[in-house]
């Protein structure tokens, strides 16, 4: 494994401020593809929408981002990679995606406030986000016949809909260096609040889920047994593992492990 980080994720998923606290954890340095693309759409007097939608038709956009990628993964290491696709064209990178709940994800958008992306309210926001992952996941597969939502494809996947990016950035910290050193981890960490559960707390025991709860305040979240769930349409379901989530919801435990069963 190269020491390279990449950083891909939903929009909104705060892969600016995660990288921004890995720099500080690690000393890599970024290099943001965001912002090449963002210049070629000022460059052509675009949004960024704009410019996806013309990337359907014009491969130029994609071929000089890919180029720089492609160049950055033989010729550098020690870096943070803000980019959708960079783990495809690196893959031997330690390959990252941040996930984020939509609403949540075009609140963070709407709250920056780009003038490029013409945003004048949340509603709009949210739109233009769903439309934006809606031409790149047809524009990815068409191109390079790849599913950038397909957790499968990365080394590590974290839902960044409730926790601040220092504590994101300590999570992929940890497991970058467990994966430098050959060590095995769950692939997907989610926090407790965007887990849905699909039997009413009532059906758990109270005596067992503080009994739980007590042993995740003494000794942490076992971490070898991760939460099984599935996940569609941006959602995550609780397969098993309902006692033990809603113990972590009690002890307002950050991230928890979790197994997908289904993508």
């Amino acid at each position: 494994m190269k020491r390279i980080i990449t950083l891909s994720g939903d929009i909104g998923g705060g892969k600016s401020a995660v990288s921004k606290s890995l720099e500080k954890t690690l000393g890599y340095k970024i290099i943001g593809t965001g912002a090449i693309q963002r210049e070629i759409a000022q460059r052509r007097g675009m949004t960024t929408l704009e410019l996806n939608e013309l990337s359907i038709t014009d491969t130029r956009v994609d071929d000089e981002i890919d180029s720089f990628v492609i160049n950055l993964g033989k010729t550098a290491e020690d870096i943070i990679i803000d980019s959708r696709l960079a783990w495809h064209f690196i893959p031997q990178a330690f390959k990252t995606f941040l996930t984020v709940a939509p609403l949540i994800g075009a609140q963070r958008v709407f709250g920056d406030s780009r003038q490029e992306e013409k945003n004048p309210t949340l509603e709009k926001t949210l739109e233009n986000n769903l439309h934006r992952q809606k031409l790149e996941k047809e524009r990815f597969k068409h191109l390079y016949n790849v599913d950038l939502r397909h957790f499968e494809n990365y080394d590590a996947v974290i839902d960044t809909s409730y926790s601040p990016p220092d504590s994101i950035a300590a999570k992929l910290a940890e497991l970058y260096a467990m994966a430098l050193e050959g060590g095995s981890f769950p692939r997907l960490w989610v926090n407790a609040k965007r887990l849905t559960p699909t039997k009413a707390v009532a059906d758990c025991s109270s005596a067992e889920i503080e009994a739980l709860r007590i042993a995740i305040n003494q000794n942490g979240f076992d971490y070898t047994q991760p939460i099984e769930i599935s996940y569609h349409e941006d959602k995550f379901s609780i397969a098993d593992g309902h006692k033990r989530v809603f113990a972590a919801q009690l002890e307002n435990l950050d991230l928890i492990p979790c197994l997908l069963t289904h993508n």
